[in-house]
């Protein structure tokens, strides 16, 4: 008999039993972010020692042997792609089988078997799964890498000690009352909402300052508006009511604000009189004013955020700062804080939330008036503006207006929009968001100066010596020679792109088909050859020596998508057929294609690219050190 409840080893669960993902369930979502939290949640059990590791519950229909998941198949799959991986590319063979089926999708199903034999899959036959296994392959390589861990070990402690709890539903279960349930049931609380529940208590009866720290923390929680407008302001000159005003000034450029519960109003629970409602007049009556903010994604969530800002607060220096979301309760520690310390601290998330909503990038999810689609952005609320209210031209609206920059001199702006997108490419996960805590501090220890028109010019320098600082050990040896394949990696192709934006000028007289104007940073994390290590073409084509092919020269930043596009074409090949795409790519990528369509792209090209794009790079350096 099979247990109902029972914890599995990741090997257990891999190579035990069988498993099937029914046709109901979503196709594998998971991104390389997921892959890549998932692997360092399990590194940092395996260098703290633990003896396990729990990474949560499968839930599944037993039905003839077969374990059908209802819940916990992103996580399931992975784990199967990340163990192929381990066989495939690091000769770990952990494997005994693939025991996961996909009954309705012929090509999953063909996929997963072809990974397990490494049998080559074509272009036309990619799916979910085949990015998955790419994704996988890459996040193991970083945390590996990164982490300098020894991969026997690790490999053992992943099988061995990491833990899934498989809970299997009872026969005689209506599956489809179960999903009504499941689907509507209140998630389990994250650790954010555990902590303002920590924080509230500490208010006791106190029922006034534990709605205005609700509101505070509230407002700061949704994280993909501007907390500015996440507090009431008046609709008319006549309103008495002036929170949002208070608390952030008539042109939303006051951080240093204090004692701000003061600011915030208190709504008691009291019902309104019916005479109250009828006897107001029709011409009184506010007119709601809908703002569209926009819908855009922000290059951390709230509880990294938390993390931030508690590290700002503590005065924490940047090679200690803790980003594990996974200890934000241990590291606010609020049994030993008091109701003072809940207040300050509420009050300084609000300021660096507001500076953080003003100063930081982000990325539009949506095509709009006045920016497109995965367009990086800087966006500052400027002043509030009485407009008429129609007909009735005695009265008057109030309504927020916002400039499309932070920065009045564009220019500036755009430098500082590269730059934080740079890095925000780079290191996409939340533990890794490092750059920004040094960003966030800066912005704090300059908040008196953030108004002045110079400021613009220091952040820049700042973010510019700072791109500087993060290029070292990752773009020269300690010879001075610029690193080659295996060894460069993909925040220099970054750096130098920047770079190549800032020497525009002089290099658009010489590639005039570059968009250097248009040029933006997006998620691209596969470095590819561009004379390929193995060359497919119909007519002959001699290998190259490595000395060049593995060169920085011949070398590009691509997605992962058109990574697996390219394949193994040569030059020629890859802008022919590819000619619409190059550019929205890599400024040097674009620079490659350019010269691959006037002539052949040779060893004495790649050497001639580097000749011309090193000394800029040297120069930059050296101007900011």
């Amino acid at each position: 008999m099979v247990e109902t409840h029972v914890s599995l080893s990741v090997d257990c669960l891999l190579n035990e039993d069988s498993y099937a993902i029914p046709l109901y369930q979503r196709n594998f979502s998971w991104t390389y972010d997921e892959i890549e939290q998932l692997l360092n949640d399990v590194a940092d059990a395996f260098q703290e020692k633990r003896d396990n590791y729990y990474i949560g519950t499968l839930v599944v229909n037993e039905e003839n042997g077969l374990f059908k998941i209802i819940d916990g198949q992103q996580r399931t799959t992975a784990l199967n792609l990340i163990a192929l991986v381990l066989k495939n590319e690091f000769d770990f063979n952990k494997l005994e089988a693939v025991n996961l089926t996909f009954p309705a999708r012929r090509k999953s199903n063909e996929n997963i078997q072809k990974l397990f034999i490494k049998e080559k899959i074509s272009e036309d036959d990619e799916n979910e799964l085949t990015r998955g296994y790419g994704h996988a392959k890459d996040a193991l390589k970083k945390v590996l890498g990164e982490r300098q861990l020894e991969s026997q070990s690790f490999v053992d402690y992943l099988f061995n000690k990491v833990i899934i709890f498989r809970s299997i539903l009872p026969k005689d279960l209506d599956l489809n009352l179960y999903f009504e349930r499941f689907n509507s049931r209140g998630e389990q609380l994250e650790a954010h909402e555990i902590l303002k529940a920590q924080m509230m208590a500490k208010f006791g009866e106190d029922q006034e300052k534990a709605q205005k720290f609700a509101r505070i923390w509230d407002a700061c929680a949704e994280f993909d508006k501007p907390v500015a407008s996440q507090f009431k302001m008046r609709r008319k000159r006549a309103d008495s009511f002036q929170e949002r005003e208070r608390i952030f000034g008539w042109h939303f450029s006051n951080y240093s604000f204090h004692d701000i519960y003061d600011d915030i109003d208190f709504y008691q629970n009291e019902r309104r009189k019916l005479s109250d409602i009828l006897g107001k007049k029709v011409n009184e009556k506010i007119i709601e004013v809908e703002k569209d903010f926009g819908e855009y994604t922000q290059v951390i969530d709230f509880p990294t955020f938390l993390l931030h800002v508690l590290s700002i607060w503590e005065g924490t220096d940047t090679s200690e700062v803790q980003l594990d979301d996974k200890k934000l309760l241990t590291l606010f520690d609020i049994k030993n804080k008091n109701q003072t310390w809940v207040i300050k601290f509420s009050e300084f998330l609000l300021r660096m939330k507001h500076i953080f909503d003003n100063f930081i990038v982000r990325n539009s999810n949506m095509d709009s008036s006045s920016r497109n689609k995965d367009e990086w952005f800087l966006q500052k609320g400027t002043y509030y503006e009485y407009q008429p209210n129609g007909k009735a031209k005695e009265h008057y609206i109030v309504e927020e207006r916002f400039t499309k920059n932070t920065f009045s001199d564009s220019e500036i702006n755009k430098n500082i929009i590269l730059l934080q997108s740079m890095f925000a490419v780079t290191f996409t996960a939340n533990r890794d968001s490092r750059w920004l805590y040094e960003v966030l501090q800066f912005l704090f220890e300059h908040i008196e100066e953030l108004n002045d028109q110079e400021f613009a010019i220091r952040f820049k320098d700042f973010l510019e010596k700072m791109a500087v600082r993060y290029a070292e050990g990752r773009l020269f040896t300690e010879e001075n020679i610029i690193k080659k394949y295996g060894d460069i990696s993909v925040y220099a192709f970054n750096f130098i792109d920047y770079i190549l934006w800032k020497n525009r000028e002089e290099l658009g007289r010489e590639y005039k088909g570059v968009k250097f104007d248009h040029f933006k940073f997006a998620y691209r994390r596969s470095i590819e050859h561009w004379f390929p290590q193995h060359p497919n073409s119909d007519e002959r084509v001699e290998k190259m020596d490595d000395q060049f092919l593995h060169s920085f020269g011949n070398l590009c930043i691509i997605t992962d998508s058109q990574n697996s596009k390219f394949g193994n074409l040569v030059p020629s090949a890859k802008y022919k057929q590819w000619e619409g795409i190059f550019d929205r790519q890599s400024l040097k990528l674009q620079i490659m294609a350019n010269i691959t369509e006037k002539t052949r792209w040779e060893s004495y090209q790649i050497k001639g690219l580097e000749k011309e794009i090193l000394p800029m790079v040297k120069r930059f350096i050296e101007s900011k050190s």
